[in-house]
C-alpha cells in the first residue's frame, strides 16, 4: 500500500496550520517553509549589499528605496552602518562558531527578552517552547506564537557548537554534565520569524553565531540599523528551557548512543521524541529569561577567560625559554663535539709520532693531555 505523502493545510491568511501535528510532520512542514522562504529572500527588492556598502554609488544609493517618505539613503548613512557593523564584529566575531547562552541573554533586547517571559500587555508574549527532536549536533524547539501572530507556531533551531568536544571529553564520563556544559557554551541557532530574519540574521552571520544556511548579508538598513540586540523571543525562550535539567536528560543520552555509535558523525538522522521523552520534556520549568543572571555568569565566564589566556600567556613563556635554553645546550654540544673531534684526530698524529719514536701510546696519551690541558681520563675514552 503506498505510503501518503504529507500536505500541510493552508490558512486563509496564508499561512500553514502547524499545532498538533507530529513532530516528524511538524519538522518537515518548517522545512518547506525555511525553502520557501530562502526562494523568496533571494529574489528580495531594494536590500543593502555589501557590494553597495562598500562601492555607494549615486545609482547604487537610489536603488535602495528610502529610508522616510520622500527621503533616499546618503553615503553618510552607509558609512554609518558599515560603522556599526565593524562594531559588531569586533564584540561578537571569533575564530570560533557560536556565543555562549549569558552572552546572548545580556546583550539581548529589553522587548525580546520581556516578550519572552510574557511580560507585554498587547499579545505579542510567549509562554511555551517544547523539545522537538536532535539531529547531531542541532537542537529542533517548536515554540508556540503569541496571540498577536497570524502565525500558530516557530520552529528554532540551535546547534551546540561545544557538543563534539565535550562527547569525546564527557566530565568524569558524564554525559549529562557534557550536556549541561554544550548548552550554556557556545551555540548558533536559526529561526523561521520575521524578526530573527529582518533584524536579527544578518547580526548572527557577521558575528559568526548563525546556523547556516542561510547566510545573511543583505544590512537590515531599516528595521535594525543600529544593530542592537542578538535574539528574538523564540531563540530566548528556546535557549533558556535548554539549560534545564528535564532536557539536559533528553539531550545526554542522545550525546551518549552517538558517543558509542561507530561512524556517529556522519549520522544525519533526525531523533524526535518519543511519548515517553515527552512527558519528561514537560517536567522542564526553567522558562524565564534571567538577564541579570546571565550577566552574572557571563562576567564569570569572562574571569575564567582571562585567567586562561593568562595561564596559556606564562605557558608559552615558560616554553619559549625552554626553547631557547635548548638551543644554547645544542650550540654547546656542537662546540664540544668539534673539540672531541679535533682532539681525536691531533691525537692520532701525535701517536703515529711517538709510535715512530719508540714510544707506546700510554707515554702519547700522558704527554698529549698535558699538551692540550685535557684529563688522561677523558681522552683516553675519546680515543679508544
Amino acid at each position: 500500500m503506498p505510503v501518503s505523502k504529507f500536505e500541510p493545510e493552508k490558512k486563509q491568511n496564508d499561512t500553514f496550520a502547524s499545532a498538533g501535528l507530529s513532530e516528524k510532520h511538524f519538522n518537515q512542514l518548517f522545512n518547506k517553509i525555511q525553502v520557501a522562504q530562502n526562494k523568496a529572500r533571494r529574489s528580495a527588492k531594494r536590500t543593502l549589499k555589501p557590494n553597495t556598502l562598500n562601492n555607494p554609488t549615486s545609482k547604487a544609493l537610489k536603488a535602495l528605496g528610502e529610508k522616510a517618505k520622500g527621503v533616499g539613503f546618503t553615503k553618510a548613512d552607509l558609512e554609518k552602518f558599515d560603522k556599526s557593523r565593524n562594531q559588531h564584529i569586533k564584540k561578537y566575531d571569533s575564530k570560533t562558531d557560536g556565543i555562549t547562552y549569558a552572552f546572548l541573554v545580556k546583550s539581548s533586547r529589553k522587548i525580546d527578552i520581556d516578550r519572552a517571559n510574557n511580560r507585554v500587555d498587547d499579545g505579542t508574549g510567549i509562554n511555551l517552547a517544547t523539545l522537538s527532536g536532535i539531529k547531531g549536533n542541532i537542537a529542533y524547539i517548536r515554540v508556540k506564537a503569541s496571540d498577536a501572530s497570524k502565525h500558530e507556531e516557530h520552529r528554532v533551531k540551535v546547534r551546540f557548537d561545544q557538543w563534539d568536544e565535550v562527547l569525546n571529553n564527557p566530565p568524569a564520563g558524564d554525559y549529562l554534565k557534557a550536556t549541561k556544559l554544550a548548552c550554556a557554551g557556545r551555540i548558533s541557532f536559526d529561526c523561521d520569524c520575521g524578526r530573527h530574519q529582518y533584524w536579527y540574521r544578518y547580526l548572527a552571520t557577521m558575528g559568526n553565531y548563525a546556523l547556516t544556511p542561510p547566510k545573511e548579508f543583505a544590512f537590515p538598513k531599516i528595521r535594525n540599523p543600529e544593530l542592537s540586540g542578538v535574539a528574538c523571543k523564540h531563540v530566548l525562550k528556546a535557549t533558556t528551557m535548554l539549560q534545564s535539567l528535564a532536557w539536559h536528560r533528553i539531550l545526554g543520552k542522545q550525546m551518549e548512543l552517538q558517543a558509542k555509535r561507530v561512524g556517529y558523525g556522519s549520522d544525519n538522522r533526525l531523533h524526535t521524541l518519543t511519548k515517553a521523552e515527552k512527558k519528561e520534556a514537560s517536567k522542564n520549568r526553567k522558562t524565564k529569561v534571567d538577564q541579570t543572571a546571565a550577566q552574572k555568569e557571563h562576567a564569570k565566564y569572562q574571569r575564567a577567560q582571562k585567567a586562561m589566556a593568562k595561564q596559556l600567556a606564562k605557558q608559552k613563556n615558560q616554553t619559549e625559554h625552554s626553547k631557547s635554553q635548548a638551543r644554547k645546550i645544542r650550540k654547546q654540544g656542537n662546540k664540544i663535539k668539534e673539540l672531541n673531534d679535533m682532539l681525536k684526530v691531533g691525537f692520532q698524529n701525535f701517536s703515529d709520532s711517538y709510535k715512530a719514536a719508540g714510544k707506546n701510546k700510554q707515554d702519547a696519551i700522558r704527554d698529549f693531555s698535558k699538551m692540550m690541558n685535557v684529563s688522561e681520563s677523558k681522552l683516553k675514552r675519546l680515543v679508544q
